[in-house]
């Protein structure tokens, strides 16, 4: 502290709080306006279509030539009660969620423990091995549609829940192994090697070292292989013909179908078939964002 002429002590100002806050963010604001406004427009192009979506699923069809961008004049549930007692979309759900649980489950599982002795382990041909899985990414999946079905039809496997969960597990396999590889990688090798020496075998440092450390990742390649699974229509169209069978993206398919001027009926189905993949998202969301992040940031 300094003193004055007059020998008083002179105390030092002290900043008002929040002056510097302040300061910084005025002179950032002019730089992240446009940005923020910018990601508002993006969100928007998103939003935007799932409220007109539900807009429509809650009118009745006179409503909605009447007033189709309109607020609807009364929560109409009709629709939703058509698509679950004239087309079994509570059936349909259920197929979904046993052929997705199952392949997402075998895919999380086997995917990680290739992972883990591609990232950690070593074994004669290991580059080569993931070279070749890298490889079978860039192979278009149309060309493989006609094989599978002749080979699953000579096998007796078609109208059968398990040769769609065959083909979502080994369809997700390249891209989990590579994702989870990556995030593996980042794991030291000390702990690895010290568990060795402490005696423990490789399901116990898979089992305590590798899936809690790497659960992050592990959860993000789950939300990435449910969106992918839950929102596919090829195979289950193809494997699973009978209608009793088929997985609610593939029964929202034949709507559209049969309903090409039945907005609200159409717009129903979409949203019914929509909602799980979007409560997922609003739960997951943060972690989808850290686990590419610990992934692919590192």
């Amino acid at each position: 502290m300094e003193t004055q002429d007059s020998g008083v002590l002179a105390i030092p100002q002290r900043p008002v709080p929040g002056t510097f806050v302040s300061s910084k963010f005025r002179r950032e604001l002019p730089y992240k306006l446009p940005i923020f406004l910018a990601l508002c427009l993006v969100a928007l192009t998103t939003l935007l279509p799932l409220l007109y979506m539900a807009m429509t699923a809650l009118k009745d069809e006179t409503e909605y030539f009447t007033n189709p961008y309109g607020l609807p004049q009364g929560l109409h549930f009709d629709n939703f009660r058509i698509m679950v007692e004239n087309y079994g979309f509570l059936r349909s759900l259920g197929n979904s969620v046993l052929i997705v649980g199952t392949s997402l489950t075998l895919s999380l599982l086997i995917g990680s423990l290739a992972a883990f002795a591609v990232a950690k382990l070593r074994f004669r041909g290991k580059r080569v091995f993931f070279l070749f899985l890298i490889s079978l990414q860039l192979v278009p999946g149309q060309v493989m549609l006609i094989p599978i079905y002749l080979l699953f039809s000579r096998l007796g496997m078609i109208n059968n829940f398990l040769s769609v969960i065959l083909m979502y597990t080994v369809g997700s396999l390249p891209f989990s192994i590579f994702f989870l590889n990556a995030s593996f990688r980042n794991i030291p090798d000390e702990l690895v090697e010290a568990a060795k020496i402490d005696g423990a075998s490789f399901r116990q440092i898979y089992m305590y070292i590798i899936l809690p450390i790497g659960s992050p990742a592990i959860l993000t390649l789950g939300i990435l292989n449910f969106l992918s699974m839950w929102n596919e229509l090829i195979l289950a169209l193809m494997l699973l013909p009978d209608e009793s069978k088929r997985t609610i993206t593939s029964a929202v398919s034949m709507v559209v179908g049969r309903f090409t001027t039945n907005q609200p009926l159409l717009m129903t189905g979409l949203l019914m078939s929509s909602l799980p993949t979007i409560v997922v998202l609003v739960i997951f969301s943060r972690y989808l964002v850290k686990g590419i992040s610990a992934g692919i940031g590192k």
